[in-house]
Parts: structure tokens; sequence; C-alpha cells
């Protein structure tokens, strides 16, 4: 093997899943109120607790998501990889964070392949508040906010065609959710997998807040991400884009899946500042 192979192999799986990128992101909502004008959520993702994020690494979040000193936080799911109740005694050090209006958290693909319930349970004894296919109405600035959240079904990218059929019953949640929503109110969805927000019903999302493909872990120049978990190739690698009725954002995550190796896909703390324009 080359030196340069060999280095590049050591960047990839000792140092750039390690070196965590502070993400900043102004995002025009239109129609947002002036009360919500400057509003700051901080995402987090894709923990995969047990495959290289342990409990130091999180515990290291915690620190730069406090210093942020954000008006909410929001966990968009696979927070464990495997084995739930071996990882979930880390799932106390997010106690420590301090958001100003609470913290709120969906479910993804793995962490209902594991035991969903004992995730949420953890995570909730955490003081997390898990939306499981649920909305809630947060009191921000006196001005309602809602954060509708929709949990994983475990079925990830394949055609699109099969996607819709297994998530078909969380698209008809969705729409029972708008329907009870005040026509005027901002809503924001949780949910962890992108390719959900291209399937929505009729009724306005300002934004969805989306993982799962974790930038692609592995991106070359003038290539891109090698392989995307998504029916959609690239489209929902990373970043803030838009869907068929809503502005997405997917952020890269802060863990792996095997192999856990990141190259040119730094892990990701994501802040969003949201602005009528």
């Amino acid at each position: 093997m080359g030196t340069a192979a060999l280095l590049a192999l050591v960047y990839g799986f000792e140092i750039e899943p390690r070196w965590v990128e502070l993400v900043e992101r102004d995002v025009s909502v239109p129609g947002l109120p002036r009360t919500l004008e400057g509003l700051t959520i901080v995402e987090l993702c894709d923990l995969h607790l047990g495959v290289g994020f342990g409990a130091s690494n999180l515990a290291e979040a915690v620190k730069v998501v406090n210093r942020l000193a954000p008006d909410l936080i929001v966990l968009c799911g696979d927070i464990v990889s495997r084995r739930a109740r071996n990882v979930t005694p880390s799932l106390p050090i997010l106690a420590s964070l301090r958001p100003k209006c609470g913290i709120y958290a969906v479910l993804g693909n793995h962490d209902v392949r594991t035991d969903p319930d004992f995730v949420a349970r953890s995570l909730a004894q955490a003081g997390i508040a898990v939306l499981r296919n649920d909305a809630v109405v947060l009191n921000v600035n006196e001005t309602p906010l809602w954060l509708l959240g929709i949990e994983d079904t475990g079925f990830t990218d394949g055609h699109f065609r099969d996607f819709r059929s297994v998530w078909q019953g969380r698209r008809d949640r969705v729409a029972a959710l708008i329907a009870s929503i005040p026509e005027d109110a901002p809503r924001l969805l949780l949910v962890h997998n992108p390719d959900f927000t291209q399937m929505l019903p009729a009724g306005r999302i300002d934004l969805a807040l989306t993982g799962h493909t974790h930038g692609g872990q592995v991106r070359l120049p003038l290539v891109g991400a090698l392989r995307v978990p998504s029916c959609f190739g690239q489209k929902f690698t990373t970043g803030l884009v838009t869907g068929p009725s809503t502005l997405v954002y997917t952020s890269r995550g802060l863990g792996t899946i095997p192999p856990a190796i990141r190259f040119l896909c730094r892990p990701e703390i994501t802040l969003l500042r949201l602005h009528s324009r």
C-alpha cells in the first residue's frame, strides 16, 4: 500500500470522524412571525452511540451546544445503532443540555430496529421529549410554534414506490396533525429520513429537519458521495434543499455506521437561525 493511501486511511478512520464541524446557517422562512425572528435551533442527529461515538464524544458535543445557548434543540434520530441497552447509559449526559425552549427528539431507523420503546424511555429520563408521530406547541416569545415529530418506519433507500407504500401511514398522520394546527401558526417537522419530505400531504410545513444520510460519509472531489442511503441519489446528501412542499435541512450527523470512516465529510453540529426573509 502506498504512503498516500495509508495516510488517507488513517485520516478517514482516526481523524475526520472525531473532527466535528459547527455548521451555522441562516434560513429564510416566509411569513415567520417577527417574534420568532432570529430563533436559533441546534440539530443533533445520527449519534450512533457505540459505533466509534461514545460518552466522551457526547460530553464534548454537549459542551459545544451549551456554549451556543440555542433557543431549541432537536435530535433527529439514530441515537443508537445496536444493543440499545448497552449504550443508553450514555444518554443521561444529554440532561446537561440547556436550551431555552426545550429538547425534542424523533427516532430513526436504527432506533426502531433495536428497541424503540427503551430508547424513547431513556431519552425521556434525560429530559428529552420524544415525539412519536405527534405534535407539540411551544410558546416562544408569546408566539405558538408547532413541532411535528414523525417516527421512522425502518424502511430506508430502495425504490420510492416501495418507500411510499411503507410510509403511507406516516403521511396520513402528518395530514391529521396539520389539520389540527391553526392555519397561520408556524410549524416545523422533525423526521429522520429526508425522503419522507418528498411525499408530504397538502398543508404547510415551514421547515423539515432531517438526517440519516451522513453526507455519504465518504466523498471524493468531483464525484461527491460514493453512496447515499436515499431514493433520490445525491439530493439529500447534506445541507438545505427545496422539496416539493417545504425546505429541508439534512445534517451529516455526529456518528458513523460501519465502516466507521469519514472522508471529506466531517461530522456536524448544526446551528440554524430562522429569519422571515
